[in-house]
């Protein structure tokens, strides 16, 4: 069950990425009018449940070092956050929101990639 909790999240990973590429500024409208989701708080704790399901799934997975790493990744990136402010933060998601669509894409392609790896890296090897 936890390696099926690191799959879902790289089909979530990947399908938002694909919205991106599809629609760029669609997506970038969705983040601009639904802001908490960038607040502190809410990435933090995204980063925190994701960290925890990785380091969970891990010795589930076909990959569980890459797994692994990527659940401390996300531990760090909680303690980053909150070490660098919703100033910070802010500013970077305003950053985000004001590149053109093709700039949107590319960084939707890697969270497509992203995704896919976490399903591969999730799936149990062939036998």
């Amino acid at each position: 069950m936890p390696a099926v909790l690191v799959s879902l999240t790289g089909v979530a990973v990947a399908t938002v990425g694909l919205f991106g590429i599809a629609a760029p500024t669609r997506l970038a409208d969705l983040l601009a009018r639904w802001r908490f989701l960038t607040r502190l708080p809410m990435t933090v704790v995204f980063r925190i449940g994701y960290g925890t399901v990785f380091l969970v799934g891990a010795p589930y997975c076909r990959l569980p070092d890459v797994v692994r790493l990527l659940g401390v990744l996300e531990f760090i990136a909680a303690v980053v956050l909150l070490a660098l402010g919703s100033r910070q933060l802010e500013r970077f998601v305003v950053w985000w929101l004001e590149h053109p669509p093709s700039f949107v894409r590319r960084w939707c392609s890697g969270a497509v990639a992203f995704g896919l790896l976490l399903v591969y890296a999730s799936s149990w090897p062939a036998q």
